[in-house]
């Protein structure tokens, strides 16, 4: 694992990683394609040293194309991701990407509640926690 953080997508995208859980934090405004979305997966691998850990995704207000939503989905560098955002948009957005994912996938207003229920995955626990009122389960 690197210490410190990584930019990608062209300074889009920060990524870190702390108490075994990768924060990736995507700029206000940003339009991802899949270039963008290929460059995060590789941020996480290089971040993570190819070891899956659980991701906090912060999108707020941005926008991602439907082949930079397969790829994030497609990827095996995580082991849950709860995407953190503020609005009816986000939540649509994240239940996009929900779609395609081989992982535990949630969509949270809340970064405390976000962070409760990665903790589930950092801990090594790696099954799916019940009980989660603001994630996108609840929608489906």
């Amino acid at each position: 694992m690197m210490p410190g953080h990584i930019t990608a997508a062209h300074g889009k995208n920060v990524l870190s990683v702390s108490a075994g859980i990768i924060t990736s934090v995507w700029q206000p405004g940003s339009v991802v394609d899949v270039h963008d979305a290929k460059e995060a997966m590789r941020a996480v691998e290089q971040i993570t040293g190819g070891t899956p850990m659980p991701m906090l995704s912060e999108m707020t207000d941005v926008e991602i194309s439907a082949a930079a939503r397969y790829e994030f989905a497609q990827t095996a560098g995580v082991l849950a991701i709860a995407v953190l955002g503020s609005s009816t948009v986000d939540r649509v957005v994240a239940a996009a990407m929900k779609r395609h994912t081989r992982y535990p996938h949630e969509f949270f207003t809340s970064r405390d509640d976000a962070m409760a229920w990665l903790n589930n995955f950092a801990a090594g626990g790696g099954s799916r926690p019940e009980g989660y009122p603001d994630g996108i389960s609840a929608l489906t």
